[in-house]
């Protein structure tokens, strides 16, 4: 309790008990919600562009990085994972975004004793969106949030002139 003393040794309560308690209950109900939505998904919304109506790929690519560790100062070949194509190499001080990116990506991976190595899916989308997609740990991370330059820098890796038809794959949602 936060409690004030004036001159005449009066104390005089800041903040009413009731305030406080009312804080309490509060904070118990949120946390208690969180958990609710947390394990059965009631009332969790998500933005996921594979679930948007006539939404369909038009270009992807499986990439992989070179390097375990994407923040180290050593040079990170970015790799076509299918082809063993080298696309890019980041240079110490270059690829600040796609580093960033990858880094929560590839925790993810080791705290599942995934393999690092394994490729992410890089896709465009016929709305312009472009995603990249972890399937090891399912995590999908909407590049045009992180602004165009940087959805650019990834956008470099796709190939170019490639179209994918969803009546040809049968699927709009090439992660299925």
């Amino acid at each position: 309790m936060i409690r004030f003393e004036d001159d005449g040794g009066l104390q005089k309560n800041l903040v009413p008990p009731q305030a406080l308690w009312a804080i309490a209950v509060l904070l118990a109900l949120v946390v208690a919600l969180a958990f609710i939505g947390r394990t059965t998904g009631l009332g969790v919304t998500t933005f996921d562009a594979t679930e948007r109506e006539g939404v369909f790929p038009v270009a992807e690519r499986f990439i992989s990085f070179g390097a375990e560790d994407l923040a180290g100062g050593g040079d990170v070949p970015v790799m076509d994972a299918e082809t063993g194509e080298i696309l890019v190499v980041l240079e110490p001080g270059q690829g600040g975004f796609l580093r960033g990116a990858i880094r929560p990506l590839s925790r993810e991976r080791r705290i599942r004793n995934a393999d690092p190595a394994d490729p992410y899916r890089l896709t465009r989308w016929s709305d312009g969106r472009l995603t990249l997609h972890d399937p090891v740990s399912d995590l999908r991370l909407d590049l045009a949030a992180y602004g165009a330059t940087n959805a650019a820098s990834f956008a470099a890796l796709l190939p170019q002139g490639q179209s994918l038809d969803p009546a040809v794959s049968g699927s709009q949602d090439p992660d299925a």
